[in-house]
């Protein structure tokens, strides 16, 4: 069966044929800064959150988001060094460490941390999607549409999971005026 990222895939291959890729631009350079920062940053509070939580389902979708960033950051790094483009400073790992010798006062609840995971998947999808669109580059498109690819699968293994343990908060429904009551 073939998967969404194959897909989007071949329609771009199909589109540029062998095009020769342009030198990378300023926006592409700003878009991979950007974004490698927030998914780092990102892996640390994932890193904190792993560090506070023992609820086994959610310390595995934690350990899936931390293997993404790490992944993705590796792959961004590769480009960068081969494009000639500068590496930011990015923060330290947080070594792991017990669950039970952090203070009540500090630890974030299980459901904090699947909210918090979730704005996380948000947002690096849509600065996945814009990067794609934006993308002048082939390759560049290509790598943002992967990225967009891994952060929403993660996604909806995040919202079964949340709607299951009841953290996701439904907005009230909406009945415009002169609607019949159902």
């Amino acid at each position: 069966m073939t998967t969404v990222f194959e897909s989007v895939k071949e329609i771009f291959s199909q589109l540029v044929d062998d095009e020769p890729e342009p030198p990378i631009n300023v926006g592409e350079v700003m878009d991979l800064w950007k974004y490698i920062l927030f998914i780092d940053e990102a892996k640390v509070l994932e890193q904190i959150a792993r560090n506070t939580t023992t609820d086994t389902e959610l310390l595995n979708l934690i350990e899936d988001a931390i293997q993404i960033c790490n992944s993705q950051t590796k792959r961004i790094k590769q480009l960068m060094e081969e494009l000639g483009v500068p590496i930011p400073a990015l923060p330290e790992d947080k070594p792991k460490s017990e669950s039970s010798s952090i203070p009540m006062g500090v630890k974030l609840t299980d459901n904090e941390i699947a909210v918090m995971l979730a704005a996380k998947l948000l947002q690096s999808t849509k600065e996945c999607s814009r990067s794609m669109m934006e993308a002048i580059r082939f390759d560049l498109g290509l790598m943002w549409a992967n990225f967009f690819y891994e952060q929403s699968k993660l996604g909806a293994v995040l919202k079964s999971k949340m709607r299951k343990r009841g953290w996701i908060k439904y907005p009230p429904a909406y009945h415009p005026p002169g609607m019949p009551d159902q």
